[in-house]
């Protein structure tokens, strides 16, 4: 195995004294404060270890620290097998702005300017969560296969002070406590990364926060960390690690969507890249669709799918579907083509005659599901398929390190 020596989380064992805090105000240290917080640092560094992978984890590639060792290459496209949320759920950047159901809380901050004279800051930390796809996969980071989401945690400066690189909070001892555990320990600590999707960025104790800043909670890939699966109900410790300030609790209950906290659960997904793979129906094997998501040039999107199916005959006959949308929309509106002329292997000439076969529409109620609905028909001479009508199809698998769940 290889080590990671690296600056992160841990609980500070030298903590600074200071005076008791003002509500919304920036408070003052005395110099002799210095010294106790550099010891404090001196104690967060650590040696870390990879652990395995989760038992049901997908992912099989080996995850090697990032020190001098015989690996030549960096690893595989795969998914983070230790992940907090299905990857699907989000990008960067996150939100900036809090919605749905929050809990929060005012916080005092360890502040610095920059010649090193430290003070405090109150902060308003908010957590809320957005609703992923929850298609009822049981994976690591929801056991059970319920509704999942991905949980955010946001630090904002009061307005005064926002962007202000004279004096600036630092950031605190993130910790979690799930199902009977405590705090105190490795296992208590909490990934804070500032994008999703990583497998060991995180936000270093005692780092500036300048700007306002969102953040979201993950779990460390390595031995002795913990695993928090943060759709279940949870206590988050905000603690600035000052003695005489007690550190701030947040509790989080478990994720339980309706339709009035959160609406985005019950309505379908907006299209993108995960929704490139094959769908079928799995009462009917030998008929299904390729669908392929594309980037534009403009900044729209476009939906491409072949439908391999069959003429009245029982003929093997393809369509092709293809329309634009806008990023973000949940359904696409698509012309179906079908080809003549054409033979195998290249034996015919430069090209095939199109002709519109008719109309489809696409939406994804959730990462396993497909729903489309069709109108169309070949002309007389082809004798083709057709007809209208909907159907909903299934996923077939996931491609690689782009799991839909």
């Amino acid at each position: 195995m290889k080590y990671l020596t690296c600056l992160t989380f841990a609980l500070a064992t030298g903590v600074v004294a200071m005076p008791a805090l003002a509500s919304d105000a920036r408070v003052p240290l005395p110099a002799s404060a210095i010294a106790g917080h550099a010891s404090a640092l001196s104690a967060m560094h650590v040696s870390r270890v990879r652990a395995a992978q989760p038992a049901n984890a997908k992912e099989t590639n080996a995850m090697h620290p990032k020190v001098m060792g015989s690996q030549t290459y960096p690893g595989s496209p795969t998914a983070n097998p230790f992940r907090a949320y299905p990857p699907s759920c989000a990008a960067d950047p996150l939100p900036d702005l809090a919605s749905g159901t929050t809990w929060s809380a005012r916080v005092p901050l360890l502040a610095t300017d920059n010649n090193g004279t430290l003070y405090t800051e109150n902060v308003t930390v908010t957590v809320w969560r957005l609703a992923c796809s929850s298609s009822g996969h049981a994976m690591t980071y929801n056991p059970t296969g319920a509704d999942n989401a991905i949980t955010l945690m946001r630090i904002d400066r009061d307005s005064n002070f926002d962007h202000d690189t004279s004096i600036f909070p630092t950031f605190p001892l993130v910790e979690a406590s799930q199902g009977g555990s405590g705090f105190g320990t490795q296992a208590s600590l909490v990934r804070v990364a500032m994008e999703p999707n990583t497998v060991i960025s995180d936000t270093s104790f005692d780092s500036p926060i300048v700007d306002s800043t969102t953040y979201v909670l993950e779990n460390d890939p390595y031995q002795g960390s913990g695993y928090f699966t943060y759709s279940d109900g949870f206590t988050l410790r905000i603690d600035p690690q000052v003695s005489g300030v007690a550190p701030v609790d947040i509790s989080v209950p478990a994720y339980s969507p309706t339709q009035s906290t959160y609406p985005d659960a019950f309505n379908p997904l907006p299209i993108d890249g995960y929704m490139g793979t094959s769908w079928y129906d799995p009462t009917h094997s030998g008929e299904g669709m390729l669908a392929e998501v594309i980037d534009n040039a403009d900044g729209t999107r476009t939906f491409f799918a072949s439908w391999y199916t069959y003429d009245p005959s029982g003929l093997p006959f393809w369509i092709t579907a293809q329309g634009v949308f806008a990023i973000g929309a949940a359904s696409v509106d698509a012309t179906g083509y079908y080809q003549t002329g054409g033979g195998f292997a290249g034996n015919f000439g430069s090209s095939t005659t199109q002709h519109i076969w008719g109309t489809l529409t696409f939406s994804f109620p959730n990462c396993g599901k497909m729903d489309f609905s069709y109108n169309g028909q070949t002309d007389a001479q082809t004798n083709g398929p057709g007809g209208n009508g909907s159907r909903i199809w299934s996923r077939v698998a996931d491609n690689n390190g782009m799991p839909c769940e």
